[in-house]
């Protein structure tokens, strides 16, 4: 089950059976917790192309981590904010130059402990997180493993210090923080 927060808890009390009338299909929405997080503890699924929010002790999980970045934002409440920014759009998705501003909207003036940026770094340059490789114009010639000008980015972009942001490199598959 995937999709906005009450839905996929309303259908998880019905394990086993769908409600008469239902249909237990969630629509994927862009930025499903606009407006802050539950303040429970939840697990949140994040797709390419997505951003949500969990509360304090909550779990983001960010699924087919391929040739993707995902930034998750680690808030001094415990909270976390978590984007998906894949090279290609997909289907309902935001762009990866639209990411970081989705989160940075998303965190608003709220204190941030830390910043994890994780996935395939190397394949990223990073002007893609500032103009999509499918938005018109000349696209940056490729630089392997610049994980200096993606930490820059993604603070200036965030309003952060550099110093908050760490960029690794990891293996294809979900990535859970």
């Amino acid at each position: 089950m995937a999709g906005n927060a009450a839905t996929t808890r309303a259908l998880a009390a019905y394990r086993g059976h769908t409600p008469y009338g239902t249909d237990p299909t969630v629509q994927r929405a862009e930025n499903d917790n606009a407006g802050g997080g539950t303040g429970a503890a939840e697990t949140q699924s994040v797709a390419e192309g997505e951003v949500k929010e969990v509360g304090s002790g909550g779990t983001i999980v960010y699924p087919s981590v391929t040739s993707c970045l995902t930034i998750t934002v680690y808030l001094r409440d415990g909270g976390k904010v978590g984007g998906h920014a894949s090279l290609f759009r997909v289907d309902g998705g935001m762009y990866s130059d639209e990411i970081l501003k989705a989160i940075k909207d998303q965190v608003g003036g709220r204190r941030v402990e830390r910043i994890d940026v994780s996935g395939a770094a190397s394949a990223w340059h990073p002007a893609y997180l500032e103009k999509a490789m499918e938005r018109p114009g000349p696209s940056p010639e490729h630089t392997k493993r610049d994980f200096a000008g993606i930490r820059k980015v993604v603070a200036r972009v965030l309003n952060r210090q550099e110093g908050k942001v760490t960029v690794t490199e990891t293996q294809d598959g979900t990535l859970t923080r």
